[in-house]
């Protein structure tokens, strides 16, 4: 794995990766040990976003969209999702569309054309929604470069 991901090396630093894992445990607490091992495994990816874009996300679905996460069936999995491009345009416009029960999943995995004719709306109205946010990279900045003196 640290061949393919070196970046989780230095994850460790600060404890990062036992808090995102006990951030999604916290709000799966039906899975198994097996299952948190295989979802480490299978997508490490998943453990290599920014913890404040994994509380972001989590604060979401349970806070704008009321969503009861341990009842989500692909819940940690929404979490590869970005943000600012994906998620909160999308639930966004439905809501205010007033749709309101949708399927976080399938919407969340569908291209934006296939989004916009399933629910009937237009390409540009999806881009006018998504350039409101600002596109912010979901990865921890574990050092900071300073230039020699």
């Amino acid at each position: 794995m640290l061949d393919t991901y070196p970046e989780f090396a230095l994850q460790n630093r600060r404890d990062l990766l036992n808090k995102k894992m006990n951030l999604i445990k916290t709000y799966s607490p039906q899975r198994t040990k097996t299952y948190y091992r295989n979802l480490l495994r299978r997508h490490p990816d998943l453990f290599l976003r920014s913890y404040a874009s994994m509380e972001a996300k989590v604060n979401y679905f349970r806070r704008n969209l009321n969503r009861q996460l341990p009842k989500e069936r692909a819940f940690p999995l929404l979490l590869h999702f970005s943000y600012s491009q994906v998620i909160w345009p999308r639930c966004e416009m439905l809501i205010e569309s007033g749709n309101r029960g949708f399927d976080l999943a399938e919407i969340l995995k569908l291209s934006d054309g296939q989004f916009a004719r399933k629910f009937q709306f237009s390409l540009d109205d999806l881009n006018a929604k998504k350039s409101v946010k600002k596109v912010r990279d979901e990865r921890d900045h574990l050092w900071v470069y300073v230039p020699g003196v």
